[in-house]
């Protein structure tokens, strides 16, 4: 029994020292300032650590109007002047930044004419995140700030590298509650974690993501022990906490809010609602103590709780001609939800970098071949463990008690009820991450994969459990290796092939700054 759990454990220490190494070697693979809003979040952590404020969005009518007077800009928070040269214009998107910041000048361009129609230019556009992720580095901002730009860019994103570290483990946790006896699941699932290359991508960047990531995987952690145990109020106070945390990492963390009340309903029991409501009325009190303050302060500064109203005005290119999508409309376009796909496993240095680069899209359609497989089999999963519990009530009716009956069953079948809960709670954490992505895209045209990643330990919960489920018990020891070796190699693959090659003839058009 010793050994049968030491051998997950031994082997998480592993990953985390892979993706420790992995993170090393993708915090320099990639130039400073490439990935996404580096340089608008480098920007906020600037002016938090060193004003101990957060930075101020324009107000478009006011700033229009005191421009017009004035005949000049006047004094508002901006992207720091050095950080221009990678907003750089190379005939196809603004390099590294949103198209609020326009490039392709030689000095910075502070105010653009649309359409007749004046705009800040560089402003930051990051100012409506929670303050939380820059809270964390502004310790580090202190240590290196003497240092340039880039160097102290580097820095930071090393020092993000622990909250990918700290999403394995949680996979880790979520499974081995979930799950307490499968070997299989316990390597798998945190392996899957850690080699799904925009997880470890996240990880290495100056961007809040990875701690949304990290805390929302504590949250599943929390919420799969707490169906576990029946949600004892030390859990709920827990989960509360975490929730809040999570509200002020990122704002799209309020999906986590349904699929609390959802695992707690259901784990406690729906009619009990004696018992879950006042349990979720303390969870949501405690997250609301943490978050409601900064939420109210947007509240107050631009009008709504996210000052997404704020940003939309100054995103003068955002769905210009005004045909915003339908949640139908993106459903049901497939060439959407292949963009999704396309970022899911390798959109790097702003799309830059992908996976069909080139017009091939082999490895790509192989992913989701392999994806689609272990989905089938999730389904099979299904129908097996529908089959299995009838077995086990004609068992339990001849006298055998469930131990009994579990100890000649697969344990993934023959599971309690607060599993069955545990497992659709994970499939219903994978709709709402999904949803989050839609419902951003109803208004910016910018929506992209990241914005489910939260949801990346339930979606690989479910991709390992449909993998096992095609493999008799004696192979799995053999499946598990291979899909360790296969993840491992991808990850080779995708930066011997794609990224690596990419950027030195990226580097070298870049225009010399003086």
């Amino acid at each position: 029994m010793t050994l049968f759990r030491s051998v997950p454990l031994k082997f998480l220490w592993l990953l985390l020292a892979l993706f420790a190494a992995k993170g090393l070697v993708t915090t320099f693979a990639f130039p400073a300032f490439s990935g996404h809003d580096e340089v608008a979040h480098y920007a906020y952590l600037r002016i938090f650590a060193e004003e101990g404020r957060v930075p101020v969005i324009p107000n478009l009518e006011e700033w229009q109007a005191e421009y017009q007077a004035l005949g000049d800009h006047f004094q508002w928070d901006k992207i720091p002047a050095e950080l221009y040269k990678y907003a750089h214009e190379d005939g196809r998107i603004t390099a590294y930044t949103t198209k609020d910041w326009f490039g392709g000048q030689s000095q910075p361009i502070w105010v653009v004419q649309v359409l007749g129609k004046y705009y800040p230019s560089g402003w930051v556009y990051t100012g409506n995140h929670p303050p939380l992720y820059y809270l964390y580095l502004t310790p580090v901002y202190h240590l290196v700030k003497n240092l340039p730009v880039d160097e102290q860019l580097y820095i930071f994103r090393l020092a993000t590298i622990p909250l990918g570290m700290a999403t394995v483990v949680f996979a880790y946790l979520t499974v081995r509650t979930l799950f307490p006896r499968d070997k299989f699941l316990a390597m798998t699932v945190p392996a899957f974690v850690a080699f799904q290359p925009q997880i470890s991508y996240e990880s290495t960047m100056l961007n809040n993501d990875i701690l949304a990531i990290a805390i929302t995987s504590a949250v599943v952690w929390m919420l799969t022990l707490g169906l576990r145990k029946r949600f004892p109020w030390w859990i709920c106070m827990v989960i509360g906490l975490l929730f809040g945390f999570s509200m002020l990492a990122k704002a799209t963390s309020v999906m986590v809010a349904l699929l609390i009340a959802i695992a707690m309903a259901f784990g406690i029991g729906i009619r009990r609602w004696k018992q879950w409501v006042p349990k979720g009325a303390l969870t949501a009190a405690i997250a609301g103590i943490l978050a409601l303050p900064w939420y109210l302060y947007m509240y107050v500064q631009y009008g709504d709780a996210t000052a997404l109203n704020a940003v939309k005005e100054l995103q003068w290119w955002n769905y210009s001609s005004g045909d915003n999508p339908a949640i139908r409309e993106m459903l049901t376009n497939r060439w959407f939800h292949w963009d999704r796909w396309r970022e899911t496993w390798g959109a790097f240095g702003w799309r830059r970098v992908q996976l069909d680069m080139g017009g091939d899209a082999t490895l790509l359609r192989l992913l989701l071949w392999l994806t689609l497989f272990g989905v089938v089999g999730l389904a099979v999963y299904a129908l097996r463990f529908l089959r299995t519990q009838r077995e086990i009530i004609a068992l339990e009716e001849s006298g055998l008690s469930f131990s009994e009956i579990r100890d000649h069953r697969d344990e993934t079948l023959a599971i309690l009820p607060w599993q069955v809960t545990g497992v659709l709670t994970m499939g219903v954490a994978c709709v709402v991450g999904y949803y989050a992505v839609l419902q951003f895209g109803t208004s910016f045209a910018l929506t992209q994969a990241r914005y489910y990643f939260p949801m990346i330990v339930p979606a690989a919960i479910l991709l390992m459990l449909g993998f096992r489920s095609w493999f008799p018990r004696h192979w799995l020891p053999y499946v598990g290796a291979v899909i360790f070796l296969g993840l491992v190699v991808l990850n080779i693959y995708i930066y011997a092939a794609f990224v690596i090659p990419f950027w030195p003839g990226y580097i070298s058009t870049m225009p010399a700054i003086h």
